[in-house]
Protein backbone atom coordinates (compact mmCIF):
# COMPACT_ATOMS: atom_id res chain seq x y z
CA UNK A 1 0.00 0.00 0.00
CA UNK A 2 1.32 3.53 -0.88
CA UNK A 3 2.27 5.96 1.66
CA UNK A 4 0.82 9.01 2.12
CA UNK A 5 2.83 12.11 1.65
CA UNK A 6 3.22 13.74 5.12
CA UNK A 7 1.11 16.87 4.73
CA UNK A 8 3.58 20.26 5.70
CA UNK A 9 3.28 21.39 9.17
CA UNK A 10 1.02 24.59 9.42
CA UNK A 11 3.81 26.80 10.46
CA UNK A 12 5.77 25.87 7.45
CA UNK A 13 2.48 26.33 5.36
CA UNK A 14 2.02 29.89 7.56
CA UNK A 15 5.48 30.68 7.00
CA UNK A 16 4.91 30.06 3.20
CA UNK A 17 2.06 32.15 3.21
CA UNK A 18 4.12 35.04 5.29
CA UNK A 19 6.65 34.91 2.67
CA UNK A 20 4.31 35.36 0.01
CA UNK A 21 2.32 38.56 1.88
CA UNK A 22 6.12 40.00 2.10
CA UNK A 23 6.06 40.41 -1.56
CA UNK A 24 2.74 41.72 -2.00
CA UNK A 25 2.16 45.93 -2.49
CA UNK A 26 -0.41 47.16 0.48
CA UNK A 27 -3.33 46.73 -3.17
CA UNK A 28 -2.33 43.20 -3.31
CA UNK A 29 -2.39 42.25 0.09
CA UNK A 30 -5.75 44.30 1.16
CA UNK A 31 -7.04 42.73 -2.60
CA UNK A 32 -6.41 39.11 -1.33
CA UNK A 33 -7.69 40.03 2.14
CA UNK A 34 -10.90 41.01 0.63
CA UNK A 35 -11.06 37.60 -1.10
CA UNK A 36 -10.27 35.54 1.66
CA UNK A 37 -12.90 37.46 4.11
CA UNK A 38 -15.89 36.70 1.29
CA UNK A 39 -15.23 32.82 1.34
CA UNK A 40 -14.88 33.35 5.06
CA UNK A 41 -18.75 34.61 5.13
CA UNK A 42 -19.59 31.11 3.04
CA UNK A 43 -21.72 29.05 5.18
CA UNK A 44 -20.05 26.01 2.98
CA UNK A 45 -16.98 25.54 3.65
CA UNK A 46 -15.49 22.69 5.58
CA UNK A 47 -14.21 23.87 8.77
CA UNK A 48 -10.28 23.00 8.30
CA UNK A 49 -11.02 25.23 5.09
CA UNK A 50 -12.00 28.21 7.02
CA UNK A 51 -9.22 27.93 9.93
CA UNK A 52 -6.25 28.11 7.18
CA UNK A 53 -8.33 30.97 5.74
CA UNK A 54 -8.47 32.64 8.30
CA UNK A 55 -4.62 31.89 9.44
CA UNK A 56 -4.01 33.17 5.79
CA UNK A 57 -5.92 36.50 6.03
CA UNK A 58 -4.21 37.31 9.54
CA UNK A 59 -1.38 37.35 7.57
CA UNK A 60 -2.78 39.60 4.87
CA UNK A 61 -4.08 41.91 7.76
CA UNK A 62 -0.41 42.18 8.85
CA UNK A 63 1.58 42.86 5.75
CA UNK A 64 -1.32 45.70 5.66
CA UNK A 65 -0.61 47.17 8.87
CA UNK A 66 2.98 47.02 7.99
CA UNK A 67 2.98 48.86 5.25
CA UNK A 68 0.35 51.52 6.24
CA UNK A 69 2.99 51.74 9.52
CA UNK A 70 5.64 52.30 6.91
CA UNK A 71 3.56 54.89 5.03
CA UNK A 72 3.12 56.85 9.01
CA UNK A 73 6.36 57.06 9.67
CA UNK A 74 7.23 58.78 6.94
CA UNK A 75 4.76 61.03 6.39
CA UNK A 76 5.57 61.89 10.41
CA UNK A 77 9.01 62.94 9.12
CA UNK A 78 7.67 65.84 7.01
CA UNK A 79 7.69 69.41 8.38
CA UNK A 80 4.46 70.18 8.36
CA UNK A 81 5.12 73.77 7.47
CA UNK A 82 6.81 73.07 4.10
CA UNK A 83 5.71 69.46 3.69
CA UNK A 84 9.69 68.56 3.26
CA UNK A 85 11.45 65.66 4.85
CA UNK A 86 12.96 66.52 7.55
CA UNK A 87 15.84 64.76 10.15
CA UNK A 88 13.92 63.51 13.13
CA UNK A 89 17.17 64.20 15.79
CA UNK A 90 16.98 61.56 18.35
CA UNK A 91 20.27 62.48 20.32
CA UNK A 92 18.63 65.28 21.81
CA UNK A 93 16.10 63.85 24.95
CA UNK A 94 14.57 66.84 26.14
Amino acid sequence: MPRKKPEPSKTSEQDTWREDASKLSYEEALQALDVLLGQLQDDSIPLADLQKNHARATIYLDRCDFLLSQVEQSVRQLDPNTMEERTLDTSNNE
